[in-house]
């Protein structure tokens, strides 16, 4: 037993006598219980609606404005950074606008081949 405000390096011990729980624990080892009755199968799902809605999209969702531009940061390798730069200083678009040029339909032809529409 540990006195009261003495600090002990083993955890409390459960009930008055270690070496009977001890034994008990160890003589449980061996015995055998049953095993678990099969669980009850799940019911079955419902059936689905003929006329189930089409899934609104986040970009579907009301209040989604194209006049909002917002801002997504992009890591690009260093090489392809200065392979950027070099097409807004030798073409007429920035680099915003290349980005643009050829990101935007590359999303649109992504979400179509995703969605199926």
């Amino acid at each position: 037993m540990v006195s009261e405000g003495k600090l002990s390096s083993r955890p409390p011990q459960l009930g008055g006598n270690s070496g009977d729980a001890l034994a008990a624990f160890i003589g449980g080892a061996g015995v055998h219980t049953a095993e678990p009755a099969e669980p009850a199968p799940a019911p079955p799902e419902p059936p689905a609606t003929p006329a189930a809605a089409p899934p609104i999209y986040p970009w579907e969702a009301p209040g989604v404005r194209d006049d909002v531009a917002k801002v997504f940061n992009l890591r690009l390798p260093e090489p392809y950074l200065l392979k950027l730069k070099y097409i807004a200083e030798h073409s007429p678009d920035s680099m915003q606008q290349f980005c643009l040029t050829v990101l935007l339909p590359a999303i649109d032809a992504k979400i179509a081949e995703l969605t199926g529409r």
